[in-house]
């Protein structure tokens, strides 16, 4: 695995929901307009990045950037949003593509909000 991936792996890590997913296991082949592919394993109750393409994905993500799917993976972007600006599209089982935003979005009760005056 990549250093880039090992460090947003460990990041993710602590937010993971091992058990999440209705399958034991599951492959998000992730594919961007800009920057290299990698996919998400996810099996045994554990997940792991690994750079490239895997030979039969589960569902394929196809994302505008890197940026964008980290946002979409730690909770930061909407999902929905994303769809509509057209910033990622999922080819495969949709309601997996559903599942995977919440996979590691974390259960911090923040809410955050902006008074206007």
């Amino acid at each position: 695995m990549s250093k880039a991936l090992e460090a947003r792996a460990a990041a993710l890590a602590p937010h993971f929901k091992s058990g999440f997913l209705p399958r034991e296991l599951t492959i998000f082949q992730f594919e961007f307009a800009e920057g290299e592919s990698f996919y998400l394993e996810i099996n045994d109750g554990g997940f792991s990045f690994v750079p490239g393409y895997h030979l039969e994905p589960t569902i394929l993500l196809t994302i505008s950037n890197h940026e964008t799917c980290w946002g979409l993976l730690d909770g930061s972007i909407d999902g929905m949003q994303a769809f509509m600006e057209g910033r990622y599209r999922a080819d495969g089982n949709i309601v997996l593509s559903q599942l995977l935003l919440y996979l590691f979005k974390s259960n911090d009760p923040t809410i955050a909000y902006e008074i206007q005056y």
